[in-house]
């Protein structure tokens, strides 16, 4: 496939004759017709503040590393030039280094061309071109020995990931960078990837680990001398405390950096931090305080033209505000950017939009703004304005209502379910296929004598205890812990832990549905009895294992005992 792809590259020769011409026009001064690469390279990092030396540096670095045919230096003068050349020109170096890159046939050069111009394209919010072109270098850097490319693209793959919603894939590929840049890249290459992970584990819920990342994340910015990696720890440490539901802690942290971040012209940084304040405020009962911080998400989305998922809920509360205030005008102002960020978001985040569930779907809002348009066009009539207001109460309404009525039948389908299952308990999967464990093969004798004491296990109680561990039920199972865990998630095809939880939950929906005193219980006390150590934790496998809330599912139960009258 490389092989295959090496004229292809070389074709885009004829993209970037413009690029090339460029430097028709420069002229290497006398002063350094004689001078080495390396001479040139050091009076670059010299004359970093003088414009005119600088560009000066910058294009006889490019002219000589041509003339002697040096490809690496070659790309990395284009890279230098580029940086320094307006922004419009930027894909037309990526493809000059393209070009070098395929001619040299050198894998680590042609993967790091295109991880240049998969940055460049993130830059410009191109994001699946980005991804393409990150998946491209890493195919290139893998055949090749530099450790620092590599783990390069994973970073870049990681953060491309996390942005599509791939928080467990991206926190995966995060670890290998972070182990690898703490020890050969300490500074700002390890700072950017600990910040990363930061934002992976708040959307997975890991605070701890956020909260002790953050701590590594401010030392050792101090230690390294990059204070400006200090704002964006302090933005996490917001987020993270805002998802802790700690709103006055996370409104100081998030305003503490928003200053530098709007220095810095990370306008999606900045657009999340005020949808946080926001959301902060509005949680706390402060809608007034709030406003500002949500309208400056669409001002943000309208001059930048991006916007991301996760900051959507500022227009339904907008809406939702000016709809309380009985401002039809403004609340339709918000209907309608919602509508334009939720298209955006679906036109460009395809992956997102499977699973939205939103206050408004867009043909609600489609409907509810045309109608609010056109009869806003006789705002001046006040029998037109009294049923423009009827009409949106009544549409709004009418759409709550059937999505109430839509939830509750789907709600009830998944009550008779569960009830209509006698047990709930997945049966073993005795696959064919041999059970792997890294370079080992599982003896087929083993797989079965496991499986077997698993199903008394499973008839047993045992699983009840709140300290029950893999290293308890590997001893019960005669077998070490990483072989139970292997054979478990091929026989049960569930995790060691989702596979504990389901039983846990089985026996706690049995009792509920035999013993009508267990319907009397407390969440608390159910999540004794089933061996949870948190109520929390109770409900989070229970609504994954049921579908259900246990509040609703009890109710039911309690209803479908009652004597007809």
């Amino acid at each position: 496939m490389v092989k295959a792809l090496y004229p292809t590259l070389a074709l885009l020769t004829f993209l970037t004759q413009s690029v090339f011409a460029q430097q028709k026009n420069f002229k290497l001064p006398d002063s350094l017709r004689s001078k080495t690469i390396d001479y040139v390279i050091d009076r670059l990092d010299e004359n970093e503040g003088d414009e005119l030396l600088d560009s000066i540096y910058a294009n006889s670095y490019l002219f000589k590393s041509k003339r002697a045919n040096d490809p690496e230096n070659l790309i990395k003068a284009y890279n230098v030039v580029m940086h320094k050349s307006p922004r419009e020109t930027w894909l037309q170096y990526c493809d000059s280094m393209l070009t070098v890159a395929a001619q040299s046939k050198q894998n680590n050069l042609i993967g790091g061309a295109y991880l240049t111009r998969g940055l460049v394209y993130n830059a410009f919010k191109q994001q699946t071109k980005a991804l393409d072109d990150y998946l491209l270098a890493d195919n290139f850097i893998s055949r090749s020995d530099d450790q620092y490319l590599r783990h390069k693209a994973k970073f870049s793959i990681a953060v491309i990931k996390y942005n599509l919603g791939y928080y467990h894939e991206a926190i995966s590929l995060l670890r290998e960078c972070e182990v690898y840049f703490k020890i050969n890249e300490p500074g700002l290459p390890h700072l950017r990837t600990l910040h990363a992970l930061c934002l992976c584990y708040i959307k997975t819920k890991q605070y701890a680990q956020v909260t002790s990342l953050i701590d590594i994340g401010y030392r050792e910015s101090i230690d390294m001398e990059e204070l400006k990696t200090i704002p964006y720890f302090k933005n996490a440490e917001g987020r993270n405390e805002f998802f802790k539901e700690n709103y006055p802690v996370a409104i100081e942290k998030l305003q503490q950096s928003l200053p530098q971040i709007i220095k810095f012209e990370d306008f999606i940084t900045v657009s999340s931090t005020y949808y946080f304040i926001g959301r902060s405020y509005w949680a706390l009962g402060e809608k007034e305080k709030a406003i500002p911080y949500l309208k400056k998400v669409d001002e943000l989305f309208r001059q930048d033209k991006f916007i991301k998922d996760e900051v959507l809920e500022a227009y339904d509360l907008l809406a939702q505000y000016y709809e309380d205030k009985g401002n039809t005008a403004e609340q339709l102002k918000y209907l309608t950017g919602l509508l334009k960020a939720e298209t955006f978001v679906s036109k460009n985040f395809r992956y997102l939009s499977e699973n939205m569930h939103r206050e408004y779907d867009l043909k609600k809002i489609k409907d509810s703004t045309e109608e609010l348009k056109r009869q806003l066009f006789f705002r001046d009539k006040l029998d037109l304005i009294f049923g423009i207001i009827f009409l949106l109460v009544c549409i709004i309404l009418g759409f709550i209502i059937c999505k109430q009525y839509q939830r509750r039948k789907l709600r009830k389908q998944k009550f008779k379910g569960v009830i209509s299952h006698k047990d709930r308990t997945a049966s073993p999967v005795l696959s064919t296929e041999k059970i792997i464990d890294g370079d080992q093969i599982i003896k087929p004798e083993i797989v079965e004598a496991v499986s077997k004491k698993l199903e008394k296990f499973e008839d047993s109680d045992a699983f009840l205890d709140k300290d029950f561990n893999l290293n308890k039920m590997a001893a019960i199972v005669d077998c070490n812990t990483r072989y139970t865990s292997r054979i478990i998630c091929e026989t049960r095809k569930k995790k060691y832990i989702e596979y504990i939880d389901d039983l846990r939950i089985d026996y706690i929906v049995s009792r509920l549905k035999t013993d009508s005193k267990y319907r009397n219980y407390t969440i608390k006390a159910l999540t004794e009895e089933a061996g949870f150590k948190s109520p929390q934790k109770f409900k989070e496998a229970f609504k994954k294992s049921t579908e259900l809330n246990p509040v609703y599912f009890i109710k039911e139960l309690k209803k479908q005992s009652q004597p007809e009258n």
